[in-house]
């Protein structure tokens, strides 16, 4: 008999948390442009770019914040423009405009890796221009002139620079290109990690008024996300906590965050650059722990009520392996009484988590577990949140013997 709580981004966003790829984005720009390095506020950080786009978003978080508070600390501003200014994969997606969600950026990873696997393919069948290639003629119009191991020579038409060719047997140097942009995306997990420590941090001691949750009738928690919301906020137990794609960490050489592609293509994978697929980063950076527990078949029929509360998670295929074992455990509960518990910000959120779960799981078993109301949908309110915590679950009642 449990309550099991998983969250993703819009957990952080509820709290009104720019944890948003554009709220990043924004104030990297920001940051990208600063010249003065002295006493930083909130609005020096959050002015400009962030307010242009997100002007609703501020006077949420001006209305939740007590932006007075926020300080931030000038040589970590000037470190994370250092950083800025040296990662080439930041300055591939600052001019990429239709990138506006965390899943957008992991798919531009992967058309960024199925182009340079398109573009390998091409220069293998052609020897005699094995350095060179037109994008119209391979359908690879992606700018990757930033990554630096290609110049635009004239327009459309493509040149890899001499360090990456090997002139003696006319080849180009595939995996020190892919090196390089694997180097480029830890970098920039690197920095947005800085931008989760060095800034948003500050935001938890700027707290206004905290929300009214009753945590403490949670038994487990799983997260999707990065941030230590739960304990700043509700003082939640750590060892409640588990993070299943890594913690962010001001001790910047401990952050373990993942952040790739579910796959890579194959004409990469021969080379063993697995270094952009979250499968291999959770391991290698030990950021793989495990997920909910099956019963034991020997238990199957003793198992009590179980229920899963998922707050601020699309419920999108980059994580089709942790839902679908949500739908295994409902499964195999043979008294039927476990459920699922799906929070929605608006109707229009609601929509796209159900198409998502149409996209992963049998339509059958969605269909079937709705009609008897093991799956189901509440809107996202405080007050909804703690009904839900606060509900009493069914136990099984031990058979007396006379």
């Amino acid at each position: 008999m449990s309550k099991i709580l998983i969250t993703g981004n819009g957990f952080d966003l509820f709290h009104h948390l720019p944890t948003k790829y554009g709220h990043f984005m924004a104030v990297m720009k920001t940051i990208e442009k600063l010249k003065q390095f002295d006493e930083l506020t909130f609005h020096d950080i959050f002015g400009e770019s962030f307010k242009l786009l997100f002007d609703f978003e501020i006077h949420e978080i001006l209305d939740d914040f007590d932006v007075k508070k926020i300080k931030f600390d000038k040589s970590k501003i000037q470190e994370i423009n250092q950083l800025i200014n040296q990662n080439p994969l930041y300055y591939h997606f600052k001019n990429v405009v239709e990138i506006e969600t965390w899943i957008d950026f992991e798919n531009e990873i992967e058309q960024l890796l199925l182009d340079v696997s398109s573009i390998f393919n091409v220069l293998k069948s052609n020897p005699n221009n094995y350095n060179y290639y037109r994008k119209d003629k391979i359908n690879v119009y992606n700018d990757l002139s930033c990554f630096g191991f290609i110049k635009e020579i004239r327009q459309l038409e493509v040149e890899f620079k001499s360090e990456f060719l090997n002139s003696h047997n006319r080849t180009i140097k595939e995996k020190l290109i892919l090196k390089n942009l694997a180097d480029s995306l830890e970098n920039f997990i690197y920095l947005f990690n800085r931008y989760l420590t060095d800034i948003l941090y500050s935001f938890y001691n700027a707290r206004i008024k905290v929300k009214s949750i009753p945590f403490e009738l949670i038994d487990q928690i799983f997260t999707f996300n990065y941030t230590p919301t739960l304990e700043k906020l509700y003082k939640v137990d750590s060892s409640k906590i588990i993070y299943l794609h890594g913690k962010s960490n001001d001790n910047y050489s401990l952050q373990n965050l993942v952040l790739g592609v579910s796959e890579i293509p194959s004409e990469i994978k021969k080379h063993k650059m697995y270094d952009f697929a979250k499968y291999y980063q959770k391991i290698n950076k030990n950021s793989n722990p495990k997920f909910i527990k099956f019963p034991e078949e020997r238990h199957i029929s003793k198992l009590d009520e179980t229920i899963f509360y998922i707050i601020g998670h699309s419920l999108d295929e980059s994580d089709k392996e942790y839902i679908s074992d949500l739908f295994k455990f409902l499964n195999v509960d043979v008294k039927k009484k476990s459920k699922i518990c799906i929070f929605y910000f608006n109707a229009y959120d609601m929509q796209n988590k159900i198409k998502n779960l149409f996209s992963i799981i049998d339509k059958e078993t969605i269909i079937n577990l709705s009609k008897d109301s093991r799956l189901y949908f509440t809107e996202l309110t405080e007050k909804n949140i703690s009904s839900e915590f606060e509900k009493l679950l069914f136990k099984r009642q031990p058979i007396s013997i006379r």
